[in-house]
């Protein structure tokens, strides 16, 4: 080979060289991918990125509310008459029923008798407790009757029973006895029934009659009692 030309066959050479490397290669095929990991939880939801914002709405879209009253309320008519109950098995009748008689009771006034004393100096007192019959019970005419009354020691020494006697005062005639003795003393709060027999008579009516404890030092009473009895 000339030598005058190897310079220029080396510069050739290298202008080839230098072409062949500005060629665009292909690109490289992308990796596979990687195969996805097997779930072990359940499935996650996913979180939206969306952002809700509350709006107001204007005066135009905003309803009216109408508050409904409520109804009155009417009030129960006023009873004008009393409601009566018809008794069970009675029918009401149109006759008008009679007029009420005002029946007025009769009042029997304090009898002063009871329990009096004309003895007001003494110590010696007596409350009447009780007595039998009670007054102005009724009995047949002609019989014979007991009469008792339960006497109260309310003073303040003993009724010693010889000094005192059980007597006829006034009133009605009952009986044919007129005094009884006491039988036995009787200490400041003890009691004693003294017990008489009357016969009522024939002609109906209402008697009274009166008796009393006297003091036999003083002939005074210290304490008078009634029999009262009707006789129809």
């Amino acid at each position: 080979m000339n030598r005058a030309r190897a310079p220029f066959l080396i510069a050739m050479a290298m202008l080839l060289v230098a072409s062949a490397c500005l060629v665009t290669l292909p690109a490289p095929a992308p990796a596979p991918a990687a195969p996805a990991p097997a779930q072990t939880e359940g499935p996650k939801l996913a979180v939206s990125s969306v952002v809700f914002t509350a709006t107001r709405p204007s005066p135009s879209e905003t309803p009216a509310n109408t508050m409904t009253p409520f109804p009155s309320i009417t009030p129960l008519p006023t009873a004008t008459g009393t409601a009566t109950e018809t008794p069970f098995g009675f029918v009401p009748s149109s006759t008008p029923a009679p007029p009420t008689v005002a029946l007025t009771a009769t009042v029997e006034g304090t009898d002063t008798a009871e329990g009096y004393t004309d003895d007001w100096g003494s110590n010696t007192r007596c409350t009447i407790i009780s007595k039998s019959p009670t007054d102005w019970t009724v009995v047949p005419a002609r019989g014979k009757y007991k009469v008792s009354w339960t006497l109260l020691n309310t003073g303040v020494r003993t009724w010693q029973a010889n000094e005192m006697v059980l007597t006829f005062v006034g009133g009605a005639k009952l009986t044919p006895d007129k005094r009884a003795s006491l039988n036995s003393d009787v200490k400041v709060g003890d009691t004693i029934t003294p017990v008489i027999n009357i016969y009522p008579p024939a002609s109906p009516g209402r008697y009274r009659a009166v008796w009393g404890l006297r003091l036999l030092k003083t002939g005074r009473f210290f304490c008078t009692f009634t029999v009262k009895i009707t006789i129809k």
